[in-house]
């Protein structure tokens, strides 16, 4: 299955390195590219697209608003940041928008591929170099008794694979990390999500966060 995919960056060149790596895969066609946010909203509309790589500096538009305007006009489209943005506060507002990755550009090629295959199968993807920015706010805090009364819901095999997903790692490491294999990896965190009413990666890594669970051994 070929895997349509949009470049959104104001800098040429790099959209160039950037289309060059991904045509390296046989899985992967580079339909659209733009320099601009007012550009990508004329480019969208019908056209066949399943990712699209977006940076958080857009000239003329903040990447912010047009993250929103896109999820607003195709919200079956994946959206994939590519930044060099490590802020917290850049990678929780696009998390809550929906984006289903946020990688940083001193990422690997292998990793951003990664990333890339991971949201087209419908998951997510955090860069794990942004683990510390996410979790260490939150270590050490006292927790509500809600959120430790949730995290029990769970088995204690749920826990741990919660607690592995919201610390980014991929559903292969998971797997290999608790011994699993890749579907049963899957199955707990399908498992997770209905249990706790969850729809996103980021609810995922906010339950984490408040049930105490990036707080256990």
């Amino acid at each position: 299955m070929t895997i349509r995919v949009m470049i959104v960056d104001d800098h040429a060149v790099f959209r160039s390195g950037l289309r060059a790596l991904l045509e390296r895969e046989p899985d992967f066609e580079v339909v659209a590219e733009a320099g601009s946010g007012q550009e990508t909203l004329e480019q969208i509309t019908g056209l066949e697209l399943d990712i699209i790589i977006l940076d958080v500096s857009m000239p003329g538009m903040a990447g912010t608003k047009l993250c929103a305007r896109l999820l607003a006009m195709r919200p079956e489209l994946a959206v994939l940041i590519l930044t060099m943005h490590e802020d917290e506060h850049y990678v929780r507002e696009f998390l809550g928008l929906g984006v289903r990755g946020y990688v940083l550009k001193k990422s690997t090629g292998t990793d951003l591929v990664q990333a890339l295959r991971a949201v087209h199968r419908g998951g997510s993807y955090i860069d794990p170099g942004l683990t510390d920015i996410l979790v260490s706010p939150y270590v050490g805090r006292s927790r509500e008794k809600k959120g430790s009364a949730q995290r029990h819901i769970l088995t204690a095999r749920e826990q741990e694979v919660c607690k592995l997903l919201a610390l980014g790692y991929s559903h292969a490491r998971v797997a290999d990390e608790l011994n699993l294999s890749p579907r049963t990896v899957q199955s707990h965190r399908s498992h997770i999500m209905d249990k706790l009413g969850l729809e996103s990666r980021a609810d995922l890594v906010r339950f984490a966060m408040n049930s105490g669970l990036l707080d256990m051994d």
